[in-house]
């Protein structure tokens, strides 16, 4: 069934290159539009170009409106929802050791 449907998910973390690419992947293997609004600005992600440029201008704890149009809107929107509320910090986190270090 197609439809339209939105809504609004706050960025907890800046998007790393691999994360675009990811969204850019799901926004591509899915049989409709994803279009993504902040601050007086949309675009349509199924362009990379300009979805990174996009992305690159949200800061943390800023307002993203999804607004989702095709089939199975609603099956799709939350995964789009977990994708750009970008939940996942930092992976791997390598600590250096004291005995791991050197002096220049």
């Amino acid at each position: 069934m197609n439809g339209i449907i939105s809504s609004s998910v706050v960025v907890r973390n800046r998007f790393s290159f691999r994360k675009m690419l990811e969204i850019h992947q799901a926004v591509k293997k899915y049989n409709g539009t994803l279009y993504l609004s902040s601050q007086q600005k949309v675009v349509d992600a199924s362009s990379l170009t300009k979805l990174v440029s996009f992305l690159l201008t949200v800061e943390q704890q800023t307002s993203l409106k999804i607004i989702l149009e095709g089939n199975d809107t609603e099956t799709h929107l939350e995964q789009f929802r977990r994708m750009l509320a970008n939940e996942t910090s930092i992976v791997n986190r390598n600590l250096i050791e004291s005995s791991d270090s050197f002096q220049m």
